[in-house]
This record gives structure tokens, sequence and C-alpha cells, in this order.
């Protein structure tokens, strides 16, 4: 989607309107720029070498604290590894925790990396339907677990379709894998990917399976919330109550290693404390939010199925019954679209056909033209 984004650009005839990556349109908060100046100034011997594959102890020590508070509980450096992103920090996991055949369920829709992440280190995505609404179905997770499941996957907020599964249903689905590892000489794990929870549409804290269920590991990064999505710098989280703890922090630490991350960027690491936590350390979600609703308005008037996202800058609406009922119609659609000069990705990518995703992390600008476009192809 990127490179035909980039031809039609270079071709000389008009604007092109990309929706297709969730690449952040907001510059980072000033107090980005700042720290760096600072960092870089420092002419402290060795800061920009290698350190423990973990990442330096003073910045895993913040976030263990910052996280610690967060969930409210007792996380300690040890459960912290910095990583290469989410993505970097996925990879990490899986490689660590998969036996080939290992079966890891994932509630659709879902991030389309997931199908390559998991089968590269042995294991098999099984997918759970989700509600209508794009809420988690608990029954539908619990219908797919095996003795073969080794890992729950959860994306929330969610990408594609930017909803946020509720306290209750996350209560319900702990109650589920408690049960479901009855007898079991290890646990199921949850996995929780969450790059996109400090980008709440309404300023809330994203519920999270932290603190409900014992066996949990969170993952996220700063991509998103501080539009720094080419400086790669994420974190594993391991509850301090699950079941091998300290062996995973170790296994962690080697992967990072022998996966060939080595470590997280030196610089990114030591940049965090600096500016996560102040008020000129954020991003303006708002206009993440403002660019959702004006999309979201228009597809609906044009006979599109939108449930409304609760955070991140993506929307996931279902194709109008005329298109709908074609073979392939999110994929003819996105082809379409590309003719009048607009780039989205059809929900097929992510499991679910008959949608397409939208990324709003762009401007104005292109949101109008792109809804143009809809209107010159659907209307």
């Amino acid at each position: 989607m990127f490179e035909q984004a980039a031809k039609l650009r270079a071709d000389g005839g008009g604007p092109v309107h990309d929706l297709s990556l969730g690449n952040p349109s907001l510059e980072p908060p000033p107090r980005f720029k700042r720290a760096l100046h600072e960092l870089l100034d420092d002419d402290e011997a060795g800061r920009h070498r290698y350190m423990t594959n973990a990442g330096f102890p003073e910045v895993r020590a913040f976030i263990a604290e910052r996280e610690a508070r967060r969930f409210d509980l007792p996380i300690g450096p040890e459960d912290i590894t910095m990583t290469v992103g989410a993505a970097g920090g996925i990879n990490v996991l899986l490689r660590s925790m998969l036996n080939a055949g290992d079966e890891v369920v994932v509630p659709v829709p879902y991030f389309t990396e997931y199908d390559h992440y998991i089968a590269d280190a042995g294991g098999v995505l099984v997918k759970a339907a989700s509600k209508p609404d794009f809420s988690l179905d608990v029954a539908a997770v619990v219908a797919q677990i095996t003795p073969r499941t080794r890992l729950v996957l959860v994306t929330s907020p969610n990408n594609p379709s930017g909803a946020v599964y509720s306290e209750a249903d996350l209560d319900a689905l702990a109650d589920a894998l408690r049960k479901a590892s009855e007898g079991r000489d290890t646990p199921i794990f949850a996995v929780e990917d969450s790059p996109y929870r400090d980008l709440m549409h309404d300023g809330s804290l994203a519920p999270s399976l932290m603190g409900r269920y014992d066996h949990c590991i969170h993952l996220t990064s700063h991509s998103k919330d501080l539009g720094l999505a080419g400086e790669r710098i994420g974190y594993i989280v391991i509850s301090p109550s699950a079941m091998g703890r300290r062996l995973l922090g170790r296994a962690f630490a080697f992967r990072n290693r022998v996966l060939g991350f080595v470590n997280a960027p030196a610089l990114m690491q030591r940049m965090l404390p600096k500016v996560l936590g102040h008020d000129d350390g954020k991003v303006d979600v708002s206009i993440y939010a403002r660019l959702c609703q004006t999309m979201a308005q228009g597809l609906t008037e044009l006979g599109f199925a939108v449930v409304a996202p609760q955070a991140g800058f993506f929307l996931f609406p279902g194709l109008p019954d005329a298109l709908r009922g074609e073979d392939g119609g999110d994929v003819k659609l996105t082809e379409r679209l590309q003719g009048e000069r607009t780039i989205v990705v059809p929900g097929t990518a992510f499991g679910v056909p008959g949608h397409i995703r939208l990324s709003m992390a762009t401007t104005e600008q292109a949101v109008e033209g792109a809804l143009k476009a809809f209107r010159a192809v659907c209307g």
C-alpha cells in the first residue's frame, strides 16, 4: 500500500488520499525534541554503547514504577524488557514461549502481521469471532481453546476496529482462562498487545487484563502516543503474579539478543524518563478523534455500517449491502478507490472480509478528498 501510494504521487495526477497505514501524522511533542537535545549534549562516555539486553537498568526502573502505578501491581525492573517497538516485543515473546504446533487464540479482527509472527515462531493462529460491534466474545474465545492452546492474544484498543474491551468482558475472560488452565502443568497465558492504550478518545484509562489474570504479559510502545513509529521503542511488562516470572524475564532478554535486536535503541530508552508523564509530552488525540467522526459520518450517509472507534485512529466500516454481496467486495472496492487516488486496506487482511480499514492518521484535506472518492465510487 505504501508503495502504491508513492507511485500515485509520482505520476503527477493530483493529490493522493492515503488512508492505508497507521503511520502517525502528528509530530512528536515539544518535550521530545528538548529531551533529545539534552541527551545529545551529554558528553558522558558510553551513552551509545551496548547495555544489558533487557535495557538500561535505570530506564527499566522508571518504566516499572510507572506501570506499577497504572496497574496497581508490585511490578519491578526485572519484569520489564525494553524492546524494538511492540512488534519487536511480540516477536521476542512468541519465540520465547511457543513450541512447534502451539496454538495462539486471537479475536478477530486482528493486526494482520500476527499471522506471520506466530507462524515464524512455529505456532498456529486460531481465530475467535468477536461480537458485531467488535467487542470481546468470551464464549467464542473459550470455544477455540484446546489442549494445544498456549496463549490468548488480545489487542485492546483494537487495530483495526478501534474497539476497547470492557472491564466486564476482561473479567469474564480472566475467569474463563483460570477455568481452562485448571489441571494443566502450565497455565494459558494472556498476552495483551496495547500500543494504542494512550490514544483513548475520551481521555480515560483503557481497561487491562493486568491485575485481573495472574498469567498476563502486557506489551506496548510509544510509536503512536508520542508519534515515534520510526524510532522503534517499546517494552514488555510481565505480571508479578505470572508463573515463571523470572525465567520469562531471562528468556525475553536472551531472545532480544539472538533475534538480532540486541537491545532497544539506547537514545530512545534514555528519552522516555524525560518525556513520559509531562503535559507537553503528549500528542493531541482529539485531532484523530475528530477525523474519525468526520469520516464515520460521511460513510454512514453512503450506507456503510460504521462502529464508532473508542481509541486510536482507525475506522473499520462494513460495506454497504450492495457491495457486501459481491465476491471479494472489500478487495474490489479497494481497487476502485485506487482509481480515485485513494488508498485503503481490505478487511480480508485483518481476518474479516466485507470491511475496509481506514487510517485517520492523516490530514483533513486527505479525509475530505477520500470522502469525495467514496461518493464517486459508491454514490
